[in-house]
């Protein structure tokens, strides 16, 4: 959900520094039904009635579905802000491993966003309450957005990656740095023919005759 707070931010700065923001119509990314597709089933997995049948397979579908995002990000690290987009995700990724398919989350956080230090459901989440013992915490949902904002959630430094990732690449697309603009600002266009030449016929050389044809 940071992400949407940076997509917003990146482009109230793009046009305050005069980017173009029809640029962001251009801009080719590869894969980007695969990550819609890895989206898309998250959003699947953790609603019902899918979340409350999934069972066991939950966490192996949701490695799954996270690492179709991951490759795609791949697939885009030429593009700006990529490189920090696709850290914050693969940072995502290890913790999630490390953790057996789910993102540890710290209780204070869900206190703070909840008012109690649980899971906010007894239906398969990505989430589970990070202990004492919790590998790799430093990288777990350990922040809060907290209400009244929009979208409160809690969030990991991967998230944080991945929202000021994303704000780049707006902020840098609408100044000409990515997609098609780029190539259209860089082209440059053909010279004009000379104006002293426009309509001047062309003269040609007289034919030398060796001597020995005379």
């Amino acid at each position: 959900m940071l992400l949407l707070y940076a997509v917003a931010l990146g482009l109230l700065v793009g046009v305050l520094t005069h980017g173009h923001i029809g640029a962001l119509a251009s801009v080719k990314v590869r894969l980007w039904p695969v990550a819609l597709i890895g989206l898309a089933f998250q959003g699947l997995l953790f609603s019902s009635p899918l979340a409350s049948t999934v069972g066991n397979l939950g966490p192996s579908l949701y490695v799954l579905s996270t690492t179709l995002v991951l490759m795609a990000l791949v697939f885009n690290l030429r593009q700006p802000g990529f490189w920090l987009i696709t850290l914050g995700a693969f940072a995502n990724f290890v913790v999630i491993i490390a953790n057996g398919g789910h993102m540890p989350a710290s209780p204070e956080a869900f206190a703070i966003l909840n008012g109690s230090p649980v899971v906010p459901t007894t239906n398969f989440s990505n989430s589970v309450i990070a202990g004492p013992n919790t590998p790799l915490y430093f990288l777990a949902d350990i922040y809060v957005l907290p209400r009244p904002f929009p979208l409160a959630n809690i969030l990991s430094l991967g998230d944080v990656m991945i929202g000021v990732g994303g704000g780049l690449f707006i902020v840098a697309v609408m100044h000409g740095r990515s997609g098609t603009f780029a190539q259209l600002r860089t082209q440059s266009p053909s010279p004009l023919p000379d104006a002293t030449s426009v309509g001047r016929p062309s003269v040609s050389q007289p034919k030398r005759v060796h001597p020995s044809n005379a």
